[in-house]
């Protein structure tokens, strides 16, 4: 592996530490659609985006990048609809997740319809809002054992003090990217974590009414994580560090996460 593929898979690791979806600035318009801007966002711009990482040539942060020629001929958009595709060399490259079969034909249909300009100004993104406990609930119950104790806090470091069970993967989904510690989070029956081991077998873990999620079972690592709701799917870009989700995913983000986990 060369080394700017390595530092370009590894800095989308820590992007995407806990979670893959960035967000995206609307504060002004970069001439492409919400959706299309969402996908480059997620998937593209830990190294093509304004500042450029890891050896990438190329920016992937506006409409006039997309619609630049292609060294290869055709645009820079069909040829990052090529890379999206092309399994043996996806973009992103391994170890990150590959673009979803619904990205990859949300994607398309707009390559398809001639790759129309959009706007996103005014628009927010998952993590563009306040600090806020939307459930307007919060944990009072100290360090007393319970399922739905300390959502948002990191779960597997403070049950390996001795206290509780001990899980191989844990942490609390929000409705919102920026929640503080001990507000509950997503009502149970409003999201589900998927958890993909290396061995390929997935386990569901359900999320309580605290928005909780936990598991002892001995998942083999790397993992694939994914949040599902509502018939909708937010999926990490790589693997995490850690099964301990919420020492990345805090209030405001922490080593490059965005954020909590947050509802599709």
């Amino acid at each position: 592996m060369s080394l700017s593929r390595w530092y370009c898979t590894a800095a989308s690791i820590a992007l995407a530490a806990c979670g893959n979806d960035l967000g995206y600035d609307t504060s002004a318009s970069t001439g492409l659609p919400c959706d299309v801007q969402a996908i480059l966002a997620d998937h593209c711009e830990a190294c093509h985006g304004a500042t450029l990482a890891g050896g990438a040539p190329i920016h992937l942060t506006s409409y006039a990048d997309l619609m630049a020629t292609s060294g290869g001929g055709g645009t820079i958009a069909q040829r990052c609809l090529d890379r999206m595709r092309n399994t043996p060399a996806q973009m992103p490259p391994l170890p990150a997740a590959a673009v979803t079969a619904a990205e990859i034909a949300t994607f398309q249909a707009w390559v398809g319809a001639g790759a129309p300009s959009g706007d996103c100004t005014g628009g927010a993104g998952g993590f563009d809002g306040p600090v806020v406990c939307t459930s307007g609930k919060t944990w009072t119950g100290g360090n007393r054992e319970s399922p739905l104790m300390h959502p948002g806090l990191p779960c597997i470091s403070c049950h390996a003090s001795g206290e509780g069970p001990r899980f191989r993967v844990a942490g609390t989904v929000y409705p919102t990217g920026h929640e503080p510690d001990d507000c509950d989070g997503a009502a149970a029956a409003a999201a589900a974590v998927e958890v993909t081991d290396a061995s390929g077998a997935i386990a569901t873990l359900s999320v309580n009414a605290a928005g909780n999620f936990f598991s002892s079972a001995a998942f083999a690592f790397p993992i694939r994580v994914a949040v599902v709701a509502g018939g909708a799917r937010r999926a990490m870009a790589g693997s995490p560090p850690t099964g301990d989700c919420n020492t990345c995913h805090t209030r405001d983000g922490a080593n490059l996460a965005p954020g909590r986990i947050a509802l599709p």
